[in-house]
């Protein structure tokens, strides 16, 4: 069994393992069992994922994992305005990490399909699917799992940057990249949201975080909110400032 900590911080919980490598197995039995659990009552599961580095082990497993993925419906919670056969692509990585063996029979909405990079036809698309495929309103998803940057950005939503509390998805830019991503309102709408916090770098983010004295406009990752408690499963090196 994987030893950790279990801690409420006001509206999170907190998980805490001793290394990523632990962090990684429990979370994903923790997917694979929501995703199980849900179908026996529902008939599809709704899974936005997060894209980056972090989560690529997880994926990788989970990949492995049999379960009813012909059931299950899978999101980008953004992604970069790049052809999507580019390394800095989300969906090139997902599709070498979560979208093989097993879960290769999952349903996956893209952003661009194409080198032909039009953002704006991109989100419409995208929308049209995500009004298609969840019920309500914004759309509500089973499980949203986010990343963290060290920045406090979440999804692509970067520091001291504006835009519409109405919209559901933007575009914007970060570190360079344009990029498209959903927005607090959407993501904050997900019937269960998860943060997956690894390394060191992350200690300030996380610590801002869950600050009820920072600004949401230096940490955005502080504008997604719940009406449950938002899960967050970090190692020890990312929680190590924490008061905990």
């Amino acid at each position: 069994m994987v030893k950790m900590i279990k801690k409420n911080i006001d509206n999170y919980t907190f998980f805490i393992f001793e290394n990523k490598f632990k962090l990684t197995s429990y979370l994903t039995e923790y997917i694979s069992n929501k995703i199980k659990t849900s179908l026996i009552v529902n008939d599809r599961f709704k899974f936005c994922v997060c894209g980056g580095s972090t989560p690529r082990m997880i994926y990788e497993e989970l990949s492995n994992s049999d379960l009813s993925w012909q059931d299950v419906d899978i999101f980008l919670g953004d992604e970069r305005c790049v052809d999507p056969f580019s390394d800095e692509s989300n969906t090139k990585m997902l599709k070498n990490s979560l979208l093989k063996n097993y879960a290769s029979k999952a349903f996956f909405c893209e952003f661009f399909k194409n080198k032909d990079i039009n953002d704006d036809l991109a989100k419409q698309q995208y929308l049209k699917t995500l009004k298609e495929k969840l019920i309500g309103n914004p759309p509500i998803f089973d499980l949203t799992l986010l990343g963290l940057g060290d920045d406090g950005h979440t999804a692509s939503l970067f520091p001291y940057k504006d835009f519409n509390n109405d919209d559901l998805i933007i575009t914007c830019f970060g570190k360079g990249l344009k990029r498209i991503s959903l927005t607090p309102k959407i993501i904050s709408a997900s019937s269960e949201i998860a943060f997956l916090v690894s390394g060191a770098s992350k200690n300030l983010a996380l610590k801002r975080l869950i600050d009820r004295n920072e600004s949401s406009r230096r940490t955005p990752a502080k504008l997604i909110n719940s009406n449950s408690k938002i899960l967050i499963f970090c190692d020890s090196d990312a929680s190590n400032e924490l008061p905990i």
